[in-house]
C-alpha cells in the first residue's frame, strides 16, 4: 500500500503529497511558505515564513542600529539579569528556566507545569480536564438562547442563564383577591414576557378558587339582617361576597370582597356613546378590571356578558332556579 498521500496547501488550497514516514508534515508549499512583509523602521520588504510564531520584525542591520534599545533588569526569581529591548510591551519579569514551577493536578495528583506570572494558573491537565468537561453539555437559555453549562449529573438542569435570572428574580407581591404576599418565580416571569401576558395577580390559592367553573351567585341575608351577593365556584367554595353601598358623593354601587375581607373590586353603572348602559368594575388601583352588558338571545332570554382581566376572557351570565326554586345566578 502507498505510503504517499495529500494534505492541502494552508495558503493556496491545492494538494501536497506528503509521505506517512516524514516526522513533520509540511502545511504550505515551498512557493506559498514564504511571504513577503514591510517592516516598520526601514519600510523595507522581507521575507517571513508563514507558520513562524515570532516573525522577525526587521533586518540584521536595522537590529544592529536597534541594539542601543537593549537593557537588562532583575528576574523576580533568581534575581540575575534579564536582557529586554525598551521597545516590548511586555517585558520579561523571569528567565525561561525561571518561569515555570511544578505544581500538583487536583485530580489525577500528577505533576504540573505552571508560569508564574499567571493570574489563574490551571490546576488540572489538559487530559484530566477535557476527562471532566465530558460530563458536561451545553443547552440554549430558554429565553435569550445564551449557552447554559449542564452537568450529566443533575436531576434537574437550569432553564435560564444567570443573566436572565438576575434580571428576573423571583419577586414578591400582594394577591389581588385575598391580600396575601406570593412569589412570581423566574420562569413564570419570562413567560409571561415571551407570552405578552400580564404578571400573575392572584396567589396559587385564588387561583385554584377560580378554576372550578361555572360559578354561582347567590343572594343571602348577613347575620344583621343586610343582603349580601355571594359567589361560589363549583366546588362549593366561597370566592366573593358583594354588597350595595352609596359612595360620598350619593353614587350607587357595589363593593366586591374576597373570602378574606379584602376589597377587590368596585362596580358602577356607566353610560356609553350612544347612551346604552353598561357595569364597570374598577380595581383599587383605578384600572378597569372588566365591564359588564345586559343582552339577549336569540330565544328572547335575558343575560349578562362580561369580559376583561389580562386574557380578555368574555363570561356569560344567566339567572337560573335550583331545585327548590331558589334563584341564583351562574357564570360560565
Amino acid at each position: 500500500m502507498s505510503k504517499w498521500s495529500t494534505v492541502s496547501c494552508k495558503h493556496c488550497g491545492n494538494d501536497i503529497s506528503v509521505h506517512e514516514d516524514w516526522d513533520s508534515t509540511p502545511s504550505y508549499h515551498k512557493e506559498c511558505a514564504w511571504d513577503s512583509q514591510t517592516y516598520d523602521i526601514c519600510g523595507g520588504t522581507m521575507q517571513v515564513h508563514r507558520d513562524w510564531d515570532n516573525p522577525p520584525t526587521a533586518h540584521k542591520e536595522c537590529r544592529a542600529a536597534n541594539a542601543a534599545k537593549w537593557h537588562t533588569k532583575s528576574c523576580k526569581h533568581c534575581g540575575s539579569p534579564i536582557k529586554y529591548h525598551e521597545d516590548w510591551d511586555n517585558v520579561p519579569d523571569y528567565h525561561k528556566q525561571c518561569a515555570w514551577q511544578t505544581i500538583t493536578c487536583e485530580i489525577c495528583h500528577g505533576a504540573m507545569e505552571i508560569h508564574r506570572d499567571w493570574d489563574n494558573p490551571p490546576k488540572v491537565h489538559k487530559a484530566c480536564r477535557e476527562a471532566r468537561a465530558a460530563q458536561w453539555y451545553d443547552k440554549a437559555c430558554d429565553k435569550c438562547g445564551g449557552i447554559i453549562r449542564i452537568h450529566k449529573d443533575w436531576n434537574n438542569p437550569p432553564r435560564f442563564c444567570a443573566s436572565c435570572k438576575q434580571s428576573h428574580a423571583p419577586k414578591d407581591v400582594a394577591c389581588s383577591h385575598c391580600g396575601n404576599t406570593f412569589t412570581i418565580g423566574t420562569g413564570i416571569q419570562i413567560t409571561c414576557e415571551q407570552r405578552g401576558w400580564d404578571l400573575p395577580k392572584r396567589c396559587e390559592g385564588c387561583r385554584e378558587l377560580f378554576k372550578y367553573k361555572p360559578f354561582r351567585t347567590v343572594k343571602e341575608t348577613t347575620f344583621l339582617g343586610g343582603t349580601v351577593f355571594r359567589t361560589y365556584n363549583s366546588l362549593g367554595q366561597l370566592i366573593s361576597e358583594s354588597r350595595d353601598e352609596t359612595g360620598f358623593l350619593g353614587d350607587e354601587r357595589r363593593r366586591h370582597t374576597s373570602a378574606s375581607g379584602k376589597t377587590t373590586g368596585i362596580t358602577r353603572e356607566k353610560a356609553g356613546f350612544f347612551g346604552d348602559s353598561y357595569r364597570e368594575t374598577r380595581g383599587q388601583d383605578g384600572k378597569v378590571k372588566s365591564t359588564s352588558r345586559e343582552k339577549t338571545d336569540f330565544f328572547g332570554n335575558k343575560y349578562s356578558e362580561s369580559s376583561g382581566g389580562t386574557s380578555g376572557t368574555k363570561h356569560v351570565t344567566r339567572s337560573k332556579s335550583s331545585i327548590f326554586g331558589k334563584k341564583y345566578r351562574e357564570t360560565k
